[in-house]
């Protein structure tokens, strides 16, 4: 497994793909199915505008339980709507090689209050639209796996 600084394995960019996600529709989930039609496996974010109707997110804390005595809050979920301001994240496969996503993001409310975290799957329904280009992450696996040192999930490049 690559570590930072140590041995990082170096992908190429393949497919670009600019898409419309549709209304009414999880962003966290929506991003996925983009990637599962067009045939991407691993991604990167690379940019986005758009609303949402509301927000929910997770946000990081301090965590006396925690080996790096940092941990996530509860779910926090903040009414709309909400205009995005920055997206980013990547797309990548579990341990048990399923399709997940890590995306944080910053948004404003309609009285420019701003609020930002790590999107939490099921929580984010997009509003008028959603207009993001990802791009596809080849020659390399790009997988999340327990790190024992931390405590916590990492995700990392590794060969194929």
């Amino acid at each position: 497994m690559a570590q930072t600084g140590k041995g990082n394995l170096c992908g190429k960019m393949g497919k670009i793909l600019p898409i419309t996600l549709p209304p009414n529709k999880d962003l966290f989930e929506s991003l996925k199915t983009a990637c599962k039609e067009n045939g991407i496996r691993y991604a990167a974010i690379l940019s986005t505008v758009g609303s949402l109707h509301q927000l929910t997110v997770e946000t990081v804390i301090a965590s006396k339980d925690s080996k790096t005595g940092t941990g996530r809050s509860p779910r926090k979920v903040i009414p709309g709507p909400l205009q995005l301001m920055s997206l980013e994240g990547i797309i990548y496969e579990t341990d048990k090689g399923e399709m997940d996503a890590h995306v944080h993001g910053l948004f404003a409310d309609p009285d420019g209050k701003i609020h930002s975290g790590h999107l939490a799957e099921g929580g984010s329904p997009i509003a008028t639209r959603l207009v993001t280009v990802l791009g596809e992450i080849t020659g390399v696996k790009v997988v999340e796996r327990l790190d024992k040192e931390s405590g916590h999930l990492v995700v990392s490049a590794e060969p194929l």
